[in-house]
């Protein structure tokens, strides 16, 4: 990947022409105003602007709100030989690819497409957050935290694994056992409560209760005045029922009648039938016509008394069906007298709470069989998971034995990275060690260490050189290395010195194109026009001040990147 041109459709942008190798945009201070800031000059967002256009987040509302409304954004760049450029309108959901319109969500996968092909086991978004850390949030706080997030995040430390040529299937199995090891552990307080109860509860006691209060329930004796209204109530009981069943069964046929009713034609019209024969007079005769109209009255007369006698029938079943209304009436509140009376005097309430002790205990009895079914799957799952991470251990212990030679080479680079920062002193501390770790998720830690790593300076330094690391371990990955200015904020001159002369190497060596923004003082006290560190040959400084691809000055808001003040 090497990056050609950021500019805008907005003519007040000052549009960056990247070359191959260094490039620098360098922020000249005029004034009191923080360059480093949303309200400086810009120096800082030259960086994060190639990161938006490459599908960061954008989670400063008031810089989102201003990129909206400014105008789209273009990145040019080459990749494997080939041209793209990439559009963007901060107004948009959207991202154009060399024309091609692709939505925000399926944007991070067509850039890893892109740029690490099918088979990449990590996202492009995490790999150049690693090669090109950016300012703000926790990215520089840590060397391993390049992608802001916390140092504990597995998907961060997968990734640096990976770039350290770690095989990540053994990590990805422990992730998974952990995290199923994890839901089970969430499970156990309640999975422990029930096995207290299991404790105090034998099942086979619950079992002997059950049975007891049965038979009790079976055999409960009222006395006998109770024993004679419950027999009563019963009586009524049986009553009911067969009162509702007679009645339903009599508004059944009631509903039949009366739809034969309605279906009962009563008159036959002797002229619709003699129009059939019309046309056939030569076989009819008045007589015929005459025994048609005879034949009609008997029809006629036969109707009439069927329909009569269906409404006498129908009248006849009303009559019952009220009648069987009011005894079922009558019936329903006598026995409510009843089980009123049975219900105040104890019997029945003694009764129905006997009912719902052996209720209540069948639905105990069954929770605690599930349950103690359910605590010996669990300590069999459990069991098995941890059978499963000691193995990964194991296998852990032997990959990182069968690795040795090629982390102890990973090891000594990092140390000749630091070396110039501190010379003799990078051999009493400086080193990288990957070991397994006792209980985290990721399975190996990265141990870095540098001589007075309790000075920020020393951090930053650490940060640089695992980059730089990281880089040359994954040379043929992207071709791009970029670095915040905040990098140099507590560093010397002469370590600021040591960290360019680095970099030269590595963009001549490595065929890298690294980008970098820097302050003025910063800036002074690298090219050391007094020499007086001495660090870099009058060439390499040459080659620094080749390098100035934008100053932006802080002074007047025209020479700042957005050509305004974007911050009021």
């Amino acid at each position: 990947m090497q990056l050609l041109k950021l500019r805008s459709d907005n003519p007040k942008f000052r549009t960056l022409d990247f070359r191959p190798g260094l490039n620098i945009v360098a922020g000249i201070q005029k004034s009191d105003k923080d360059t480093d800031s949303f309200n400086g000059i810009g120096k800082s967002l030259s960086l994060k602007l190639i990161h938006y256009v490459l599908g960061a987040a954008l989670d400063n509302k008031k810089l989102k709100s201003y990129l909206a409304g400014y105008g789209c954004f273009h990145l040019e760049f080459l990749h494997k030989g080939k041209h793209y450029l990439i559009s963007k309108d901060f107004s948009q959901a959207d991202y154009i690819i060399n024309g091609q319109k692709i939505n925000q969500t399926a944007y991070p996968k067509e850039l890893s497409q892109l740029f690490l092909g099918d088979k990449a086991e990590i996202g492009f978004r995490q790999v150049f957050n690693c090669f090109a850390r950016r300012f703000g949030g926790t990215y520089y706080a840590d060397p391993l935290s390049q992608q802001g997030m916390p140092i504990t995040d597995y998907k961060q430390r997968l990734t640096n694994l990976y770039l350290l040529g770690i095989d990540t299937d053994l990590v990805k199995q422990r992730f998974a056992t952990k995290k199923d090891i994890g839901s089970l552990n969430n499970a156990a307080k309640a999975i422990k409560e029930y096995e207290k109860s299991l404790d105090k509860a034998n099942l086979k006691d619950l079992a002997d209760e059950v049975a007891d209060l049965k038979n009790k329930r079976d055999h409960f004796v009222i006395a006998e005045s109770y024993d004679l209204l419950k027999k009563q109530a019963d009586d009524l009981t049986a009553e009911l029922n067969e009162l509702r069943n007679k009645k339903f069964f009599l508004e059944r046929t009631l509903e039949k009648k009366e739809l034969s009713l309605k279906r009962e034609v009563v008159n036959i019209d002797v002229a619709q039938i003699a129009d059939i024969y019309h046309e056939a007079q030569f076989f009819f005769g008045k007589e015929i016509t005459q025994r048609l109209s005879d034949a009609q009255h008997f029809h006629n007369a036969l109707v009439n008394n069927r329909k009569n006698r269906l409404i006498m029938e129908v009248s006849q079943l009303k009559t019952e069906i009220a009648a069987l209304t009011g005894s079922l009436e009558k019936c329903s509140a006598q026995r409510d007298g009843i089980l009123k009376d049975l219900d105040n005097s104890g019997a029945l309430e003694e009764f129905n709470s006997l009912a719902e002790r052996i209720k209540s205990l069948e639905i105990e009895s069954e929770n605690l069989k599930k349950y103690e079914h359910l605590l010996r799957d669990f300590k069999k799952e459990k069991s098995n998971l941890d059978s499963q991470n000691a193995l990964i251990k194991e296998r852990s212990i032997l990959y990182l034995e069968e690795k040795d030679e090629s982390l102890e080479a990973i090891e000594n680079e990092f140390r000749v990275l630091a070396k110039p920062f501190y010379g003799k002193q990078a051999h009493h501390g400086a080193s990288l060690k990957i070991q397994e770790t006792k209980d985290a998720q990721y399975l190996f830690d990265i141990q870095l260490q540098i001589p007075k790593d309790e000075s920020q300076a020393v951090g930053e330094v650490k940060i640089f050189c695992y980059d730089v690391l990281l880089y040359k371990l994954n040379k043929d990955l992207l071709g791009f290395m970029a670095h915040d200015g905040c990098i140099f904020s507590e560093m010397d001159p002469r370590q600021k010195s040591t960290m360019f002369k680095i970099i030269l190497n590595v963009v001549r060596e490595e065929k890298c194109q690294y980008f970098l923004n820097i302050a003025q003082n910063s800036l002074i006290e690298v090219l050391d026009a007094e020499q007086k560190i001495n660090i870099l040959t009058a060439e390499e400084k040459q080659m620094i001040n080749d390098a100035l691809i934008l100053e932006l000055y802080d002074k007047d808001p025209e020479n700042w990147l957005f050509g305004e003040d974007f911050s009021a």
